[in-house]
């Protein structure tokens, strides 16, 4: 896929306008309570920190009412919100001492964390001592911008009701993706805008709507902002014949990038910047031999599989949402185990499918069957059969290695997942929870490579996953349908690595625009989601705290990225590698590394 950056004026221009948004060092203040008194709540000590400031407009200065501002810290579970008032104030009071992260968002703007100096950027974390108040915490929130233009039919006419969407790359998961940023519909002029978008390079895609295909056959299923989104059916065969057979025509609109084309490997950049608005982008959608894909699924004994869905997903892309911007194809499974899909556009897919078992007394339930079955599409295919296999099960036994200090884990707060590395599952993660004599038992598990992870709670973190003598916690492991994985051995550990220090400039002052990057000195560990590529923002004081480590040689180093998450690309991490410092972690080490550095230069 096609990827680029801002240019450099673009980049600046960016980085200035929301490094002046995103608020000003906070300073010592009093205040009035704005958001839920702590009283209300239950605590297990009293707090009197505070924070406090303003959300003002960046183009005029004017209070920004009704703002959203959200706090967030490890000590406020589920975090605290509050709303500005008419002078665009705003207070959280009964604070506990913490390291917080602060945003404010409201719609037409671009939502800041505070101190954030690029789009999706991380902000300055701010720390709280006990009985602290922070005052001029301020933001000053830009107006979002905006891409308008026509989509037209392939005789040139206006598509009205065409669903269009504004998408991104960004980093998820450790992983660059194209993700969706925006939508919009076409008015009876053929007419949209996309509004409310941070500064950066969009593709535009158009969905043409099709109200004739039933819910769950096909784009009508992808429902979003812009309303269900399907090919419109053209020529002859466009209705559903007298037997209600779905004749849907040959001809259907197909989901087009800007400027006209099928891919986003072709589509044009839209590049815009910090509160503009980019006009003029037209272009007509594609006509195309549409396709229908019909058959049955069946349960692992023959029978017809009367719950569950299909998801034709196309081949290449990752998550559940196969093409984020063209959306997949999917349906849900009728009593007799039959499916239909229509309007497909000619291609490769991977066709998943989820069997999903009936619930029984007490509660349980059967556990769902799956298949994956790879499928090229030039023409109709009827009658295909699908035929489910049992989910996996794996199974084991947990450890707890506590410090002294760490008291004894309540196993029900810990949950083992098993989460396919491609993420395209068609339902929910297969969850188990440990039983209190330390067992555990993932039952549906699909085929495909797996990562074992976890939901721990306080200092606990994962270990080590042993499965057949061998540690998969940083490498998937395979898992064929049916298979029974046994004796697999799960360590958590309450002793967490820490590397802390400050970054400041050559008179010792405190330079909170950098971001403190650890990675590990073995390059094989060099990829998307790795646990020992870690990254920190310094807060108001130049103080970082880099957290969760595994134990190991790492390098350590000051970076300005371009991107937020960039730095699970090999490529940037060799280019930061001769400058870094090498750091070695045990077990519960905690070292301190200092930064003296220029701020602006990179």
């Amino acid at each position: 896929m096609m990827s680029r950056r801002l240019n450099p004026g673009m980049a600046a221009m960016v980085m200035a306008g929301l490094a002046l948004a995103a608020g000003t060092a906070p300073t010592l203040s009093q205040g009035v309570a704005r958001d839920t008194p702590a009283q209300q709540r239950d605590k297990p000590v009293a707090a009197s920190g505070k924070i406090a400031g303003r959300v003002l407009g960046a183009d005029n200065g004017r209070p920004v009412t009704r703002a959203l501002v959200g706090l967030v810290a490890a000590e406020l579970p589920g975090g605290r919100s509050a709303l500005t008032d008419n002078s665009g104030a705003f207070e959280f009071i009964e604070l506990p001492s913490g390291r917080y992260t602060l945003t404010a968002s409201k719609a037409g703007y671009v939502g800041l964390s505070f101190g954030q100096r690029r789009p999706l950027q991380a902000g300055t974390p701010l720390q709280l001592a006990d009985g602290q108040e922070l005052k001029a915490v301020d933001f000053r929130l830009p107006r979002g911008s905006a891409i308008t233009g026509h989509v037209y039919d392939e005789n040139g006419d206006p598509l009205p009701g065409a669903a269009v969407r504004a998408g991104r790359y960004q980093y998820g998961q450790g992983m660059r993706q194209l993700v969706p940023a925006g939508t919009a519909q076409t008015d009876d002029r053929g007419e949209y805008r996309v509004w409310g978008l941070n500064p950066g390079e969009y593709y535009i895609s158009a969905i043409a709507r099709n109200p004739g295909v039933p819910a769950g056959r096909g784009f009508a299923a992808q429902t979003g902002p812009a309303g269900p989104g399907a090919f419109i059916a053209r020529g002859r065969g466009a209705t559903p014949a007298a037997d209600g057979r779905d004749d849907l025509a040959q001809e259907a609109y197909a989901p087009t990038y800007f400027p006209g084309v099928p891919s986003v490997n072709e589509a044009r950049v839209v590049t815009i910047g910090l509160a503009t608005e980019v006009a003029g982008i037209d272009f007509n959608v594609l006509l195309v031999r549409a396709s229908r894909i019909s058959g049955r699924v069946t349960n692992a004994d023959g029978s017809a599989a009367s719950a569950g869905n299909v998801n034709l997903i196309p081949e290449g892309a990752t998550g559940r949402n196969g093409g984020p911007l063209g959306g997949n194809y999917g349906s849900r499974l009728q009593d007799d185990g039959t499916f239909s899909l229509v309007n497909v556009p000619p291609g490769r897919y991977v066709l998943r499918a989820r069997g999903d078992g009936p619930r029984i007394r007490g509660g349980d339930y059967v556990p769902p069957q799956f298949a994956l079955l790879p499928l090229t599409v030039d023409g109709d295919i009827n009658n295909l059969n699908v035929a489910l296999a049992m989910g996996a099960t794996i199974s084991g036994t947990v450890t707890f290695q506590a410090s002294q200090s760490t008291q004894p884990p309540q196993v029900n707060q810990f949950r083992i997942i098993a989460s396919l590395v491609d993420r395209s599952e068609t339902g929910p993660n297969s969850t188990a929870r440990i039983e209190q004599d330390g067992t555990f038992l993932l039952v549906g598990v699909p085929a495909g490579a797996l990562w074992l992870r976890s939901q721990a709670p306080g200092s606990w973190s994962l270990k080590s996953a042993i499965v057949d003598g061998r540690d998969t916690i940083d490498a998937p492991f395979e898992v064929r349908a049916g298979d029974k994985i046994t004796g697999v051995e799960i360590t958590f550990i309450a002793k967490q690595s820490e590397i802390i220090g400050t970054v400041s400039d050559a008179q010792g002052l405190p330079v909170t625009e950098y971001t403190v990057l650890a990675f590990p000195t073995d390059s094989a560990l060099w990829r998307p989601q790795a646990r020992q590529i870690v990254t920190a923002r310094p807060d108001q004081t130049g103080t970082f705290q880099l957290r969760g480590l595994p134990p190991g040689d790492y390098y350590v180093t000051t970076i300005d990225p371009a991107e937020q998450g960039e730095w699970f690309e090999p490529a940037f991490l060799e280019q930061h590698r001769g400058g870094a410092t090498r750091v070695r972690l045990g077990e519960g080490d905690m070292r301190t590394q200092n930064f003296r550095v220029s701020p602006g230069m990179n």
